[in-house]
């Protein structure tokens, strides 16, 4: 019995005490770790200087330029807590999302094409604005009738009280519905061929189009201001339909017999008028 406490008296003389967590290495490393962390998170998040403080804006003249910094200041603005009525707002130049603010401007301003965004470090961002450029006008039938100005991409974008004079008028039989400012409602591919087809009767033989009609099954009527009309056939090759258009006024429709002149028709083989 003896002998046995004596054994066990030596196994506990040898067991070593805990070292102390305060004591250890590691402890002080990942505390230093901590420290760092927290420091950078302070410099990407916090640091005055790098607060964006200057908004540069060009390019715009119908949006101003307050509305469109109004915009950029609330998309720049990152709640980091947010707590009840208790916020920390931070502004950092590393924190901006410059497709988030792209997205919100060209949202909120139909007028607004595109936006060129970058960063000028430590605490400015610039913006060049491309504003959209009405090349006609559209009109929407129905029990009230509604006009945009439309762009080359066939967008609409500022609601008008009346056709401005010198601008042509593009309406649509198809999808007939409500349309908002901002929508695309006429293919960009049928809005780049009535252009076409606009410029070439204006640069060749000096006449204006009144109005361009797209109707079922994807037809296209030009009334021009000598009040006869040119028929198309989306559905066929236009730049081939316009180049017959072109040569038909050059060598057989001369200006004396455009007045008495009903319609061109270039929806087949062949070209047709009366």
């Amino acid at each position: 019995m003896a002998n046995r406490r004596k054994h066990i008296k030596k196994k506990i003389h040898f067991i070593k005490p805990k070292k102390s967590i305060f004591k250890r290495a590691v402890f002080w490393y990942a505390i230093l770790l901590f420290i760092i962390i927290l420091a950078v998170f302070y410099f990407l998040l916090f640091l005055p200087e790098i607060q964006i403080k200057n908004i540069e804006i060009s390019g715009n003249e119908k949006v101003d330029n307050s509305s469109i910094e109004a915009v950029s200041e609330n998309s720049i603005n990152k709640k980091i807590i947010n707590f009840y009525n208790f916020s920390i707002i931070s502004k950092s130049i590393f924190l901006a999302n410059l497709q988030n603010i792209n997205n919100n401007i060209l949202n909120k301003f139909p007028q607004i094409d595109s936006i060129e965004i970058k960063k000028e470090f430590p605490k400015t961002l610039i913006l060049k604005v491309k504003e959209r450029i009405p090349v006609a006008v559209f009109c929407q039938s129905g029990a009230i009738e509604k006009c945009f100005f439309i762009d080359k991409k066939g967008v609409i974008f500022e609601e008008l009280p009346a056709v401005p004079q010198g601008m042509f008028v593009v309406q649509q039989t198809l999808n007939v519905k409500n349309v908002f400012v901002g929508e695309n409602v006429i293919d960009k591919n049928v809005m780049e061929a009535i252009l076409k087809i606009e410029k070439t009767l204006k640069n060749n033989f000096q006449i204006n189009i009144l109005s361009a009609l797209i109707s079922a099954p994807l037809k296209l009527d030009i009334t021009t201001a000598e009040n006869w009309r040119i028929y198309f056939d989306l559905n066929s090759n236009i730049a081939l339909q316009a180049v017959k258009m072109d040569l038909l006024l050059k060598n057989e429709i001369f200006p004396d017999a455009r007045k008495k002149l009903q319609y061109i028709d270039l929806r087949f083989d062949r070209a047709y008028y009366k």
